[in-house]
């Protein structure tokens, strides 16, 4: 409202000032609600942006939990395919520790390992197999054919001169270390002579 037009209705100057205050009074009221609208609005704006962007996170973090159910299938199936591995690492160590252990006996160490029962024996840490000379055992028993008939250890005696006790002089001179300490224990008698005759 303008001074000029109160002035105009032939308001006295005072009167004037008065209406003026009073309707600067009415405006501030509706001025206040407005700067409130407005202060609101803002909130209002800042509120919509946080939610699109809390809308966008979590569309992200179904995302990535998507993902995330992906990668726990992608994870059990390392760990199926681990277990898998283990079992087939643990029956070869177990296969190979029966066939070294029956290797000296058996025929076929092969043919052992078809006819063996597994499921009783257990590897060790030590590489050694529990239950395994039962199994051979009993094995041994029932199938005889697949292992090798024992034969006799031990040296086999040297053919030679009588008078030297069997030992020519090129077999003395031929011998080992610890064939020549055996012959020593033995027969000492004996060792001597041949070992004057070397010299």
């Amino acid at each position: 409202m303008k001074r000029e037009f109160l002035r105009g209705l032939g308001l006295e100057e005072e009167t004037v000032q008065k209406v003026i205050d009073e309707h600067h009074d009415s405006l501030r009221e509706y001025k206040d609600k407005a700067e409130k609208a407005e202060s609101l609005q803002e909130q209002l704006d800042t509120a919509n942006a946080e939610l699109s962007n809390r809308d966008e996170q979590i569309t992200e973090l179904q995302s990535k939990v998507g993902d995330n159910e992906e990668l726990k299938q992608e994870l059990q199936d390392y760990k199926d395919k681990n277990a898998e591995y283990d079992e087939r690492l643990k029956e070869l160590q177990l296969n190979n520790a029966i066939k070294l252990s029956v290797a000296k006996d058996a025929n076929d160490a092969d043919d052992i390992l078809a006819f063996i029962k597994k499921d009783a024996l257990e590897l060790q840490e030590d590489g050694t197999v529990k239950g395994l000379d039962e199994a051979v055992k009993s094995l041994k028993e029932s199938k005889p054919y697949l292992f090798a008939e024992e034969k006799p250890t031990g040296r086999t005696p040297f053919e030679g001169d009588s008078s030297t006790g069997g030992i020519t002089q090129d077999q003395f001179n031929n011998m080992t270390v610890s064939e020549r300490e055996d012959l020593f224990e033995s027969n000492r008698k004996l060792y001597d002579q041949l070992l004057e005759n070397q010299n």
